[in-house]
Formats: C-alpha cells, structure tokens, sequence
C-alpha cells in the first residue's frame, strides 16, 4: 500500500463539499498546521473540529492550503 498527498489551494476549497468529514491538516497563512475534521465548508469560511479542544473556524483568508492523505492499492 501507498500513499498520496492531495493538496488544496484557496481556489479549491471554496464550497467545496468532497472536504466534509474527512481528515485534514490545515496550513493557515502564519505557517500554522491544525489537524483535525472538515465539518463545515462554506463561501468565506472553513469549520474544522479537532481531538482536544473542539470546533475552529477559519475564514478562507487565514488558510493557506488543506492536504490530506488518501492511501492507495499500489
């Protein structure tokens, strides 16, 4: 088994709902990675919920870039 890393720009993330309940880190534009789950994608803002301190909104002006890694057959 492999690994991939997808990577989404601000352009991609904007009501983009294939986000929603999936494991991400997020880079925000202070170079700060928050980890956790995509519960909430909307036109200006990004919800994330994390393991220990709960829900964080993110307008799309503090994010630099959502990855995630998906783990392929190959």
């Amino acid at each position: 088994m492999g690994k991939r890393q997808i990577i989404y720009r601000r352009d991609k993330i904007v009501g983009n709902q294939d986000l929603l309940n999936r494991e991400v880190n997020l880079v925000t534009s202070e170079d700060r990675v928050w980890h956790g789950r995509i519960v909430a994608v909307g036109s200006s803002d990004v919800e994330l919920k994390d393991a220990r301190s709960g829900k964080h909104r993110f307008s799309l002006d503090q994010v630099d870039r959502i990855y995630c890694d998906v783990t392929t057959d190959y």
